[in-house]
Parts: C-alpha cells; sequence; structure tokens
C-alpha cells in the first residue's frame, strides 16, 4: 500500500483564511476600522472577493488576539478598550517580559542579539520623517518580539502572540494622538532599547528584569492616560 497522502484539497482555504485575517488586522491595528464597528460576514466577503468561509475563521483568529468581539447574535465588532483593559494588558506584559528577558540572559544566543542589534539599527537608520506612529510601532513589536523568540520558551512567546496585536494597535493610536508628547518620546527609544540588549549580553537576571520593568511601567504610563475609565468606576466615583 502507498505511502503517499490523498489530496486533501484544503491548503488553499487556509492560505486564503490567512491572507483575509492578515488584511482585517492590519486594517483594525491602523484604525481603518475604528474601534466599536460592526463587522459583518456577508459585508466582509463581498469587499474582499472571498466566501464567508475564510471570513469568518479570520474574525474568529482576530478574536482569539483580542481585536474583535463576537457575541451571539450580535455578531462580530472591533475591539475597543478602556483604562481596566489597558491596566490588564500591561499587567500580563509585564510579567511576560520580566519572564523573557530572564530567560534570554541564560539561552540568547549570539544570533538572537544579532537579530535585536538589527532592529535597532534598522531604526537608527530613519530619518525624523519616515518615524511614523505606524513604523516606530512596528519596529517596536518587532524588538520586542525578537526579544521573546532570544528567551527560547515556545509557551511563552505563544502568550506574547496573545498580546501583541492589541498592543499594537493602541501604540498606533497614542503615538498618533499626542505630537507634542511623540517628540518627546521617540528619541528615547533607540536608548531604552539598548539598555535592555546590554543587560542580556551581561547575563545579570536581576538588572535585566529590573531594566524591562522600569521601560514597560513607562510605556503604561504613557499610554493609560489616553484611554478613559470604565462607565461603572466614573459613576461611582460621581456617587
Amino acid at each position: 500500500m502507498s505511502d503517499a497522502l490523498p489530496k486533501l484539497g484544503m491548503a488553499k482555504r487556509r492560505v486564503l483564511a490567512d491572507e483575509v485575517t492578515d488584511d482585517l488586522r492590519e486594517a483594525i491595528v491602523s484604525h481603518e476600522l475604528e474601534p466599536g464597528r460592526r463587522l459583518a460576514e456577508d459585508e466582509l466577503a463581498a469587499q474582499l472577493g472571498v466566501s464567508r468561509g475564510p471570513v469568518r475563521e479570520a474574525l474568529m483568529r482576530l478574536e482569539r488576539e483580542g481585536l474583535i468581539t463576537i457575541e451571539r447574535h450580535r455578531g462580530a465588532r472591533v475591539a475597543s478598550w478602556d483604562r481596566h483593559d489597558i491596566e490588564e494588558i500591561y499587567s500580563m506584559r509585564r510579567v511576560l517580559e520580566e519572564l523573557a528577558i530572564e530567560w534570554a540572559c541564560r539561552n540568547a544566543t549570539s544570533a538572537d542579539i544579532a537579530a535585536m542589534e538589527k532592529v535597532l539599527k534598522d531604526y537608527s537608520k530613519l530619518t525624523n520623517k519616515q518615524r511614523t506612529p505606524k513604523e516606530v510601532s512596528r519596529i517596536d513589536l518587532e524588538f520586542h518580539s525578537a526579544l521573546f523568540m532570544s528567551a527560547h520558551h515556545e509557551r511563552l512567546f505563544k502568550s506574547w502572540e496573545i498580546l501583541r496585536s492589541q498592543i499594537h494597535a493602541f501604540l498606533i493610536y497614542t503615538w498618533s494622538d499626542n505630537d507634542a508628547e511623540n517628540k518627546v518620546f521617540l528619541p528615547k527609544w533607540g536608548p531604552d532599547h539598548e539598555k535592555m540588549v546590554t543587560v542580556i549580553k551581561s547575563g545579570k537576571v536581576e538588572d535585566a528584569k529590573k531594566s524591562v520593568h522600569e521601560h514597560v511601567e513607562r510605556g503604561f504610563q504613557r499610554v493609560s492616560k489616553h484611554f478613559p475609565e470604565p462607565a461603572a468606576l466614573v459613576l461611582k466615583k460621581k456617587s
């Protein structure tokens, strides 16, 4: 009997769902699809020129990434966040990144270090005009993904992937929202990330954890003020 696999016929559908997922993710992260917007499967399918199957699969993936919400009998909407959501996300990010840099201090290879340094070099080559919120947020997430990869901790990296798209979305929003703040923040981006690479090279775990803790906390303080407090909390304060 032949060991050859039969033609399963599903690969094209999965590739198409990947493309739809990538297109929708990009539109949400860049705020072309604004928070709270309803996403109808039939409308999306018609606009993208695909059947509803790949769209449905893409929406399910994006729900797992936290970029959309799906409610029974109501359908899908682009996710929106308030300050409580940001506090949750950053509390998770703080723990995950401290663990990532701890493992990176032990496990990072020369190739891992080179990957992070390449991101820093790419950033340094950008002109001020090229340092747009969209481009800097992309590079920022590329650096942190390289940091998580350098930990060589598969389950940790998968946890990071769940948060990454959400972080990307509100980084673009907050960097676009306040130009004066951007001018203060952007010059610090390179030195701040260079410090993390240096401390990983040193292998000093506690120094590394302190460095990334401070980095994430600064990010939280900068980002969180752009998001409203939950309505229930506002009402409680008024009462």
